[in-house]
C-alpha cells in the first residue's frame, strides 16, 4: 500500500493559526485495506468497538493540519485465517491488530506513546485499551477541533457505484475515490466528475484470494462456487470456508 497514490489539493483548505501540518501514516504493506487511523478525542467505558474511543477518521496518504498534542490512534491488520459467522453460518477472514497511539507534536511529527499487538481485531477495543487510552488523555487532553485536509490521496473503490455527485455517472472500480468510512463510505469521480481518470490496468494478484496472505499456488472452488486460487493452508480447507468475494 505504499506504492506512489494520485493526490489532489482540497481549494480553499488552509493552515489555521498555530496548528501543524502532518502526512497521515500509510498502511505497511501486506496490511489490509480494513486498517484504519483516527484522532482519539474522549472515552466513552458504555460504548462498544470503535464508539468507545470516539474521535474523527483520517485517511492514510492525506496532508491534513491539526492541533499539536492531538493525540492518533492507528489499528494496522493482517489476515490471520478463516472462520465461520455463528449467526450467519458464512466463511470470513480473520484478523490480528497492531494498535499504536502516537502524540502530534509541535513541529508536526509523531511521537509514539503506546503500541499493542493483539492476535484477535476485536480485542483491539477491549478494557485494556480503553483504560490506556483515558491515562494518555488525562496526561495530553485533546484538542477536539477537527482535522483540515488539505491534499487528498486517492482512496480507489473497489467495486462499480453511482456517484455521490449528482453527474448521473457510474464510478468504474479502481477510477474513483472513497469519502466517509464504514456503512456511510460514498464513491465520486476521480479527480472530478468532468473528468475521471481512467481506471488502473489491474495488476496480477500475488497474494491467496482467500487469506490475503502470500502464496496462491493451488486452485481451489470457494463457498459461493467462485474458482480462484489460494495458498498451501487454505487448499486444506474445505471450499465451504472459503470466500473469495
Amino acid at each position: 500500500m505504499n506504492r506512489a497514490t494520485a493526490r489532489r489539493t482540497v481549494p480553499g483548505a488552509r493552515v489555521p493559526d498555530g496548528w501543524v501540518r502532518l502526512t497521515v501514516p500509510t498502511v505497511p504493506d501486506g496490511m489490509r485495506h480494513t486498517s484504519w487511523r483516527r484522532t482519539l478525542n474522549a472515552v466513552h467505558p458504555g460504548q462498544s468497538g470503535v464508539d468507545a474511543l470516539p474521535g474523527h477518521w483520517l485517511n492514510p496518504g492525506d496532508d491534513v493540519t491539526l492541533p499539536a498534542s492531538t493525540l492518533l490512534l492507528t489499528a494496522d491488520k493482517t489476515a490471520t485465517g478463516t472462520a465461520v459467522d455463528t449467526r450467519t453460518r458464512r466463511p470470513y477472514t480473520t484478523e490480528d491488530a497492531h494498535l499504536t497511539v502516537a502524540l502530534v507534536t509541535p513541529g508536526g511529527a509523531l511521537t509514539t506513546l503506546w503500541t499493542r499487538h493483539y492476535a484477535r481485531a476485536a480485542s483491539a477495543f477491549g478494557q485494556q485499551v480503553i483504560n490506556r487510552a483515558g491515562t494518555l488523555l488525562t496526561a495530553h487532553p485533546s484538542p477536539g477541533a477537527p482535522p483540515v485536509v488539505l491534499v487528498e490521496a486517492q482512496r480507489p473503490n473497489r467495486r462499480a457505484a453511482p456517484c455521490r455527485h449528482n453527474c448521473g455517472a457510474d464510478v468504474a472500480p479502481g477510477g474513483g475515490h472513497l469519502v466517509g468510512a464504514g456503512r456511510d463510505a460514498e464513491v465520486e469521480h476521480w479527480p472530478d466528475c468532468t473528468t475521471p481518470a481512467a481506471p488502473p490496468v489491474p495488476r496480477q494478484r500475488r497474494t491467496c484470494d482467500n487469506c490475503d496472505g502470500p502464496g496462491r499456488g493451488h486452485e481451489a472452488t470457494d463457498s459461493s462456487g467462485i474458482h480462484g486460487r489460494v495458498c498451501a493452508r487454505c487448499a486444506r480447507e474445505p471450499s465451504y470456508a472459503l470466500s473469495f468475494a
